[in-house]
């Protein structure tokens, strides 16, 4: 457990209110002559402002061991009301060492006044209150600044994979290769045709409608797959294979739009599609609740340019979603990306 480190102003809020507090115990402890006698106000402060930061200190320590014990938001009442009496019992406790203390080794004469002890133990209280209040609405605040934050940066990595999506759908090879695979079936099968340009139309609906979406259900993905793996399959024909086995309880689990677009283009990217030894792709859920996007392997033998932007940006919005992570799992035969479904 780190001293002060409870927010990043505890240190501030110790040095601006503690030093005060100790000059009125002080004054509860030796009456006028605390500010008419120079030997008194010196010697006397320091020993009771070092308590009294002992007193902040501990106090810190107990607000985040509370508040890793209770972290949810629903148990905030719990947990700010088990600290303030950790907090009063801290600060009688220190109120009755400074004053018995004082007493009992006769520090500057002091004798033991009953009736100042409580109105010091009552003063110190509140001043320990106000004191860990601030402190807490300075973590409060830094907390949900940090939740501000992600959540901007979460917006801003799924802009940014969805615009590499775009991008990758739009680049001239792509096109080049989908308007010649639709050429070809315009001459030769033109029911092929206008179902290739159907299945188009709707990839490109879907990805312009989730360009603004955080998540997605996996049964919209699904959809949006089915109809970007039939204009992959129109081109590679044989060559290209896909199996999809989802258990239908997860269809309405979500997860980042173009995810397992992302997946199925890194495999085609990465491996030879050939008649005789197809790419073969599973798509399934697993019982944990997770998806799972498999492919056999067989690399190409020329390096192929990539900028490993696809599964960088699923693993960074899985990261900032304080999801859990992304797994890869590579054994020279098999490439496999398994991610969490979330529940809605």
């Amino acid at each position: 457990m780190k001293f002060l480190a409870y927010s990043k102003k505890e240190w501030l809020i110790m040095f601006i209110i503690m030093p005060p507090i100790a000059i009125v115990i002080n004054y509860f402890l030796f009456g006028g002559k605390y500010f008419t006698d120079p030997k008194i106000f010196l010697l006397g402060t320091f020993p009771t402002l070092a308590v009294l930061m002992l007193v902040y200190i501990f106090c810190g320590m107990v607000a985040g061991l509370m508040l890793n014990r209770f972290p949810l938001y629903s148990q905030t009442f719990k947990r700010i009301g088990l600290s303030l009496i950790c907090y009063i019992l801290i600060m009688i406790a220190a109120m009755t060492i400074i004053f018995w203390g004082y007493d009992y080794v006769h520090f500057l004469d002091y004798q033991l006044d009953i009736h100042k002890y409580v109105w010091a133990v009552v003063f110190g209280v509140a001043s320990n209150l106000l004191a860990t209040s601030f402190n807490e609405g300075a973590a409060f605040y830094e907390r949900w600044r940090a939740m501000v934050d992600e959540a901007e940066n979460l917006k801003k990595e799924n802009l940014q994979s969805q615009l590499e999506g775009l991008k990758e759908q739009v680049n001239p090879h792509f096109l080049f290769n989908s308007l010649n695979s639709l050429s070809s079936l315009i001459a030769d099968e033109p029911e092929q045709a206008e179902k290739f340009l159907d299945e188009m139309s709707k990839v490109y609906r879907y990805m312009l409608r989730n360009n603004e979406d955080g998540l997605t259900s996996l049964e919209a993905e699904m959809e949006f797959i089915r109809s970007y793996f039939h204009m992959l399959k129109t081109r590679y024909g044989d060559a290209l294979e896909m199996e999809a086995v989802i258990e239908p309880r997860f269809m309405h689990y979500q997860l980042p739009p173009l995810t397992l677009q992302m997946l199925i283009e890194n495999a085609v990217k990465h491996n030879m599609i050939l008649k005789d030894s197809p790419l073969r792709i599973l798509i399934m859920t697993s019982n944990s609740g997770k998806l799972v996007v498999s492919n056999n392997l067989q690399r190409k033998t020329r390096n192929v340019m990539s900028n490993k932007v696809g599964l960088g940006n699923i693993a960074k919005k899985y990261q900032l979603m304080k999801k859990e992570e992304v797994a890869v799992h590579d054994d020279g035969k098999e490439f496999a990306v398994t991610v969490p479904l979330i529940h809605p």
